[in-house]
């Protein structure tokens, strides 16, 4: 049983998942969670290791169909369309529901091929000059055009760690999607790295719905306004970010908040 803190269903819902579950093979990894995603705020997805939070996150743009022992079950739309359906394009879907990795992960290409790549494929930039467009909003947004606008050309490889982690970004918004998967997007950086990180998610914010999923309690406070909280498999906690750190009404939220466990 998930203790709500207000309403479940949201007006200006992106995505809605209802009931889901997730199986590999033989063993239950959520039970039935149901989550409304909105461009209104950040939502963060709390949580001890391994209590599942990552492998639902994987749900909302299907990436759980790459393991071959996963089976995902109940409902899960994108503006009320079923992203199971058979209607539903994949490679269309993680367009439209990006996703930004635990560890940096350009492609071995050029700073602007890694942003021109996605909107030549999809077909949303085709001529040089808007190509040209596209890479510099995505990085001017992504908070990095300044500092690349003069070595496009190089590998994005051979940028540092948080400038690769805001490249991937760049790359993940310049197919214009309508959702961004977060997971543990600062794990792998330096405080100040983070930071930029999380400035970014506070200035992406509203223009769209961003999830994101950290092991630091600390981040959730600070770039979320809705946040889960999870605990083998299941999400035992879901409210305003305020409440659940500073009155979370379920006691395994409250022992995990105060550090007793995780």
């Amino acid at each position: 049983m998930t203790v709500i803190h207000e309403k479940l269903v949201d007006t200006n819902a992106k995505m809605r998942a209802r009931d889901v579950s997730v199986y590999y093979g033989d063993k239950k990894a959520i039970d039935e969670v149901s989550i409304d995603i909105s461009p209104d705020y950040v939502t963060a997805f709390i949580g001890p290791s391994g209590c599942g939070k990552s492998t639902f996150l994987r749900c909302f743009n299907r990436m759980n169909d790459t393991i071959p022992v996963a089976r995902v079950t109940g409902t899960i739309e994108l503006e009320d369309e079923d992203i199971h359906g058979n209607a539903m394009d994949v490679v269309q879907l993680r367009a439209r529901v990006g996703m930004v990795f635990q560890k940096p992960n350009p492609f071995p290409k050029s700073i602007y091929e890694n942003i021109a790549y996605g909107p030549k494929i999809h077909g949303l930039a085709e001529k040089k000059p808007d190509v040209d467009e596209v890479v510099e909003k995505s990085l001017t947004r992504a908070g990095l055009w300044d500092e690349v606008k003069d070595r496009l050309d190089e590998s994005g490889t051979a940028l540092s760690g948080g400038q690769q982690q805001r490249l991937c970004i760049a790359r993940a918004i310049a197919v214009d999607p309508e959702v961004i998967l977060m997971d543990e997007p600062c794990s792998a950086l330096d405080p100040i790295a983070t930071a930029k990180i999380e400035e970014l998610i506070d200035e992406l914010s509203g223009r769209y719905a961003i999830v994101i999923v950290t092991h630091s309690m600390q981040q959730a406070a600070r770039v979320s306004q809705r946040t889960a909280f999870f605990h083998l498999g299941k999400m035992v906690e879901y409210g305003p970010t305020s409440d659940i750190f500073t009155n979370p009404i379920e006691k395994r939220t409250q022992d995990y908040i105060t550090g007793r466990y995780g």
